[in-house]
């Protein structure tokens, strides 16, 4: 089971660079510690932001405006999330997730792969599979008790 706790504490992407590739951000990283010394956010998280929240929210349904739109006349669920505007929502991460969850209790919709690449999880039992409504209830039900939703 996957926690919000436990979304935001993946390890950070430096496990998996390389050496070459560690040395280039440690300049990113020298302003990183002056700009926390001088009381700057210097991530998403340490700057709360509502400006930042309206961004995040316009991209995301810009985005998701963009794929509806290019993919209304796909019957291939599988060029759907293959489309680079859904691409770009699983790309927000776990950020994305109110925002998808959202849009799904309004409209259910296919956000079930991203939902899955994103949490890691799958909550859909097999014969839900294919019914588009009871999936959607079933990852609002997850959503629920995890915090997302309310």
């Amino acid at each position: 089971m996957m926690t919000v706790s436990a979304l935001q504490s993946r390890p950070s992407a430096d496990v998996y660079l390389s050496d070459e590739s560690a040395r280039l951000t440690d300049p990113i990283r020298r302003l990183i510690r002056v700009g926390r010394e001088r009381g700057a956010p210097t991530s998403l998280t340490e700057s709360e932001s509502t400006s930042w929240s309206a961004v995040l929210a316009q991209r995301f349904y810009s985005l998701a405006e963009a794929w509806r739109r290019e993919c209304a006349h796909l019957s291939s669920v599988r060029e759907t999330v293959l489309h680079p505007a859904y691409q770009q929502i699983v790309g927000m991460g776990p950020a994305a997730l109110p925002l998808i969850f959202m849009d799904l209790n309004r409209e259910p919709n296919h956000w079930f792969w991203a939902l899955r690449a994103i949490t890691g999880e799958d909550p859909v039992p097999h014969e839900h599979r294919g019914s588009v409504k009871l999936m959607a209830q079933d990852w609002l039900h997850w959503a629920r008790m995890r915090g997302f939703v309310s």
